[in-house]
């Protein structure tokens, strides 16, 4: 009777670790596809709050371009002293950010009308190590 048993022990050795084996590296794979998932969702969120920065930036530079062109009462804040371009050092949430705007005016005639064209364009761009993201707006007047 014993050897019987003693047999059938031995045609089984060795098959736990060749499932153990499998386990382990069925288990490894799913968590390097869970970091990689992790990682991706991370860049993406990321390039939006950076995305988000930069496009503040820009409209900032196209409002001081306007109140630069078009100046109505009171004072221009600090932002817009010097409306072509502006890096955004101590401000909370636009930290690394910046942007250049420029203005570009032509004169246009419609028949007997004669009509100022206006073209705003600010670019905003911030950046957090390797990353460098960059938001274009632009507003075109007649008047």
């Amino acid at each position: 009777m014993y050897p019987k048993i003693s047999s059938s022990r031995q045609r089984q050795q060795g098959s736990m670790l060749v499932i153990a084996l499998f386990v382990i590296v069925v288990m490894a794979y799913l968590g390097l596809t869970v970091t990689k998932l992790l990682s991706a969702s991370n860049d993406k969120v990321i390039h939006q709050v950076l995305g988000l920065r930069a496009m503040n930036a820009a409209r900032i530079g196209i409002e001081c371009q306007i109140a630069t062109t078009f100046p109505i009462a009171g004072a221009l804040n600090s932002y817009c002293s010097n409306a072509a371009n502006y890096v955004f050092n101590n401000v909370a949430g636009l930290e690394n950010c910046q942007y250049s705007a420029e203005v570009n005016n032509k004169t246009v005639t419609d028949g007997s009308k004669t009509l100022s064209y206006w073209q705003f364009l600010s670019t905003g761009q911030c950046a957090v190590g390797d990353i460098v993201v960059s938001r274009t707006v632009y507003i075109d007047a007649i008047m």
